[in-house]
């Protein structure tokens, strides 16, 4: 059993992840902002003093860096540059500092992939990020680079991970909520965009098995299902499952000027990587869970 750290251990990754690797038995430890309990500890990683006194003190064996700020929706910029680039970089200095050949395990993005001349997004394809979310973590992707003499490291570039318990700044559970409250109207921006979605425990799941793979050390990888599911085809999808009909309000507000309209995820590399089939957990099944949850709160 190793002794694991997972950063944004509360958040929606990062809490499942823990979770996971705490019921396999590993002396598992965690950071938050949050909820500190246990073996989570209050931690703000863009404190460089910080991060360093946690790391000399846990010595883990493994870190699996889940926290960041996720959403692509925030107006302040330096937010994404201060929670994701500096507080990874903290956290490389602090490895360094301890003088540890670690596992290092980074949740970066595929929205480092930005608008690019295919449907299938594969790993070698040139980032060409278009929001400070993507831009950030790709800085973080490439800050990791520099620090491999000390570091098995990891790049997971997850597309769009689904699960209850999601905040409703992300497209399915703020559907997942109107179709459970069977309200009127829902409004949303661009609908005509594809996405690649994946159920949260399959993905968790996945970064559990890449921890201890020896052949992912020193590699990226998509995190998806290959599938491209259009918002107009996943708006049928939740009226076929509650058997509710809304009406969609196109709100000038939500309409993003540098949208990428089509986010499809090559998976071969993944499957290869861990030799089995992706996506196990279909979106339909996915969403049934998610609807089934979101229904149970409004009982």
């Amino acid at each position: 059993m190793a002794r694991i750290l997972v950063t944004g251990a509360t958040g929606f990754v990062g809490s499942c992840v823990y979770a996971l690797l705490q019921r396999e038995g590993h002396d598992t430890h965690g950071t938050t902002k949050s909820r500190p309990h246990g073996n989570i500890v209050y931690c703000n990683i863009e404190d460089k003093t910080g991060v360093s006194l946690l790391l000399k003190q846990l010595q883990p064996d493994v870190i699996i860096h889940c926290a960041a700020i996720s959403s692509v929706t925030s107006s302040k910029s330096f937010e994404y540059y201060s929670a994701n680039t500096v507080a990874t970089e903290n956290i490389l200095e602090a490895v360094r500092m301890a003088a540890k050949r670690t596992r290092f395990i980074f949740i970066s993005t595929a929205g480092v992939y930005g608008n690019q001349d295919t449907d299938s997004l594969s790993e070698d394809l040139c980032p060409k990020p278009v929001h400070h979310y993507g831009m950030s973590k790709f800085c973080c992707e490439r800050l990791i680079h520099n620090f491999s003499d000390i570091l098995d490291y990891t790049i997971i570039r997850p597309f769009n991970v689904i699960g209850l318990d999601q905040t409703a700044d992300f497209i399915v559970p703020k559907l997942s909520r109107a179709f459970a409250a069977r309200e009127p109207v829902v409004r949303l921006g661009n609908i005509d965009v594809y996405r690649d979605y994946i159920d949260i425990e399959e993905a968790c799941n996945i970064i559990r098995q890449m921890i201890f793979l020896e052949r992912s050390y020193g590699e990226t990888y998509n995190l998806c299902s290959g599938i491209p599911v259009s918002l107009r085809d996943l708006l049928g999808l939740f009226a076929k499952i509650t058997g509710h009909e809304i009406k969609v309000e196109i709100a000038p507000e939500f309409v993003r000027r540098n949208e990428v309209w089509r986010l499809t995820g090559d998976a071969t590399k993944l499957k290869t990587l861990i030799g089995g089939g992706v996506p196990e957990i279909s979106i339909e099944e996915s969403i049934q869970r998610i609807v089934a949850g979101e229904q149970a709160r409004l009982r």
